[in-house]
């Protein structure tokens, strides 16, 4: 009988999502243009989106200082169809991190935070069960060596929007490392998040106040910000997944936000902006100086890991040194990548977060296009 129930139970539920999920088909059709470059670009993108079954998608590319190209692609929500454009602010995920770590390292610039400083002195108050917490530094929380583990639970229902909740969710850990400080590479969202904690610490601002003022306006970013509640509903997007049995897709109720998460995970951007930040940003690497803090963030920060720098991920493509980094939470897929050697920068946003192979199989065909036309 028990048995019967529970074929019963499981029938129904499958009638359920099959009843209530929307079906969604992506089905884009490729327009002339009179730009062979913006063709291809657009080709590409389109037969991915098409393939993977992607709702909405922007891209932006650049090369100097110019803004060869920026797009969107498909729709904010599958329920209303409203159209992407190039100003649609999507969640960027950890993209995010690289915001953080510049922060860290304009005050290393401003002579008001070093990388060797140990995250005690800074945070005296911090709680932990493991002397070897001691031995963080600053370095090692940027390039994921500081032995902490990573956050398991967002817990973006939370929702939170207060100015302490970063103060709180750090000042309430009790830390205990995986390993040794500076011994191991381990990616860890919890450090960085902790980092933001260290930028309220150190100006005495709200880590999203001090990146608004100090990163995102002054790169031209006027529309984005980590405070999802700071968005205007009219560039806002919704966040998307599949079942997993059925295979159909369908809007998230949930939008990844809590303020606590910030550092890690929350900064919401457009491809427009995120062009101008990466304009911005190569520039910052032109400087002669050889104590240009900056670069620090594009080199290998572990030898035994040459794939992190102080922020950024490594890697190449054609044998060009490529500096990025991915990004991935429930409803959304990033990826942001730079070929300084070029001065080229791509950034790709989406608002789903299955088959992220996309990411890679739209941006580097790109890099490859723009490696011959610029």
């Amino acid at each position: 009988m028990k048995s019967i129930q529970s074929n019963y139970t499981v029938l129904l539920f499958l009638s359920l999502i099959f009843c209530s999920c929307q079906s969604f088909n992506q089905n884009i059709e490729i327009t002339e243009s009179g730009n062979n470059f913006n063709q291809q670009v657009d080709s590409l993108v389109i037969s991915a989106m098409n393939s993977y079954n992607i709702p909405g998608l922007a891209i932006g590319l650049i090369a100097g200082d110019t803004i060869l190209y920026t797009k969107g692609f498909g729709v904010k929500c599958i329920s209303d169809s409203h159209p992407v454009t190039e100003e649609t602010i999507f969640h960027t995920a950890s993209v995010s991190k690289l915001f953080t770590a510049q922060a860290i390292l304009l005050l290393v610039e401003k002579g008001e935070l070093s990388l060797d400083d140990k995250l005690l002195t800074i945070i005296p108050e911090l709680k932990y069960k493991d002397k070897n917490v001691e031995k963080i530094t600053i370095e090692s929380l940027l390039n994921h060596t500081s032995g902490l583990p990573d956050v398991h639970n967002y817990h973006w229902e939370y929702n939170n929007q207060s100015e302490k909740s970063l103060e709180d969710y750090v000042l309430g850990l009790n830390l205990k490392l995986k390993w040794e400080p500076a011994t191991k590479y381990h990616y860890s969202n919890l450090g960085y998040n902790i980092l933001g904690y260290v930028i309220e610490r150190i100006t005495n601002t709200s880590f999203d106040t001090y990146l608004k003022e100090n990163i995102l306006n002054k790169s031209g970013m006027t529309n984005s910000d980590f405070r999802y509640f700071k968005i205007a509903d009219s560039l806002k997007v919704s966040p998307h997944s599949r079942y997993r049995i059925t295979g159909k897709v369908y809007e998230r109720q949930t939008y990844p936000y809590t303020r606590e998460q910030a550092p890690g995970s929350t900064l919401n951007s457009s491809a427009t902006d995120l062009s101008k930040w990466m304009i911005s940003f190569l520039q910052s690497l032109e400087s002669n100086d050889a104590e240009n803090v900056y670069a620090k963030m594009t080199e290998p920060g572990f030898d035994p890991y040459p794939y992190i720098g102080h922020g950024f991920q490594l890697s190449t493509i054609d044998s060009k040194a490529a500096i990025g980094h991915y990004g991935g939470d429930k409803g959304f897929r990033s990826y942001l990548l730079m070929i300084p050697e070029e001065k080229i920068g791509l950034v790709l946003l989406a608002n789903c977060d299955y088959e992220e192979d996309f990411r890679q199989e739209i941006l580097h065909p790109i890099a490859r296009l723009m490696f011959a036309n610029f």
